[in-house]
C-alpha cells in the first residue's frame, strides 16, 4: 500500500546545491539542470538509482528504485513550502513504521539544509 512523507522545504534547492549534497553521500548525478539520473554508489551495481526533472516553476520530481532488503520504488516531489516522498512498493520484510520512521528522518535531515531565504 502506498504511503507518503512530507516535511516542511524552505526553499527550492538548485542544482549546484544537489550537486553539492549528492557529492557529500556519494551519489552520482548524470543529467543538468533540466533533467537526469542518479545512482548510488556506482551505476553498474546501484543500491539506490533515479531520474529527476527540474519543472518551470522550479518544482523538483523524480522517481527512484532502491534495493534494500528487497525491491522498494517511489517518487519524490521538491515544492515550494514542502518535500514529498512516496513510496509505492516496499520490500514485504521491511515493517512501513520502521521505513516511514527513517524516511521522515532523511527527509528532515534533507530540508534542513534548504531553510527559507531571509
Amino acid at each position: 500500500m502506498p504511503f507518503t512523507v512530507t516535511h516542511p522545504l524552505g526553499r527550492l534547492p538548485t542544482f549546484p546545491e544537489l550537486q553539492d549534497l549528492a557529492r557529500q553521500h556519494d551519489v552520482q548525478i548524470n543529467g543538468n539542470e533540466q533533467a537526469g539520473g542518479f545512482w548510488h554508489p556506482d551505476p553498474e551495481h546501484p543500491k539506490v538509482k533515479g531520474n529527476y526533472t527540474f519543472a518551470q516553476n522550479g518544482d523538483i520530481r523524480g522517481d527512484f528504485t532502491g534495493h534494500v532488503i528487497g525491491k522498494l520504488t517511489g517518487i519524490f516531489v521538491f515544492m515550494t513550502g514542502k518535500a514529498e516522498i512516496t513510496i509505492t512498493e516496499k520490500p514485504f520484510l521491511l515493517p512501513e513504521a520502521v521505513l516511514k520512521s527513517k524516511l521522515s528522518e532523511a527527509l528532515k535531515e534533507f530540508c534542513a539544509n534548504f531553510p527559507p531565504e531571509v
